[in-house]
């Protein structure tokens, strides 16, 4: 019930508009989160035009631009990585990216006013981290908290990890494929991430 609550609270922010409030926290970073969320924005306000291809379309240079998505494969499947051949490692990945464009295209294709605000910009010890910290307004006024951790890959900053309230949508993914590759084994993981896939293009 914890996991299917948190799913619905990710999904439910996904389905909302947003704006972009960038006046705190003008770091390295902070720049990179905002530059996915404006992107957001602009494929909100046209949603309906462009369609789930046209929004795919749009926000695919941005997120691949903005996230580490390598190493978000990676940090996925945990401990199960190292046991994967070269074949299936490069095809986790490129069906992990498609994954993570199609939630952005398959969520965010409505604009109702709802905003997000950047808070702080923050050193973390481990790894040269960085914190950025942001808020999703709804139009009624309840902030729910967006957390981003970024890295550096060739002096770059991007992102490896989003938290919904706390709650890392990488650690839920690093469970849920878990289990799958102990019991189902990896032809399975793909199948339903290619499933999943499918539902944000069908807006299911």
């Amino acid at each position: 019930m914890w996991k299917k609550h948190v799913v619905g609270v990710v999904a439910f922010l996904m389905a909302w508009g947003a704006c972009v409030n960038a006046s705190a926290g003008e770091g390295e970073a902070t720049r990179v989160v905002t530059e996915l969320q404006e992107s957001i924005v602009t494929i909100m306000k046209k949603g309906r035009d462009l369609g789930y291809t046209g929004r795919y379309q749009s926000i695919s240079p941005t997120v691949e631009k903005t996230h580490d998505l390598d190493t978000i494969a990676r940090l996925a499947v945990g401990r199960h990585w190292k046991g994967l051949e070269a074949s299936q490692r490069s095809a986790f990945i490129e069906t992990f990216k498609d994954l993570s464009i199609s939630m952005y295209a398959g969520r965010f294709k409505d604009y109702g006013g709802e905003q997000f605000t950047i808070l702080s910009e923050t050193s973390l010890k481990r790894g040269n981290r960085k914190l950025v910290a942001s808020h999703f307004v709804k139009s009624g006024g309840e902030k729910i908290s967006f957390n981003y951790v970024l890295h550096q890959v060739h002096g770059q900053w991007k992102i490896i990890s989003v938290s919904v309230n706390g709650v890392s949508d990488l650690a839920l993914k690093r469970t849920e494929y878990g289990g799958i590759l102990r019991k189902d084994g990896f032809p399975t993981l793909i199948e339903r991430l290619k499933s999943q896939i499918d539902k944000n293009a069908n807006g299911l």
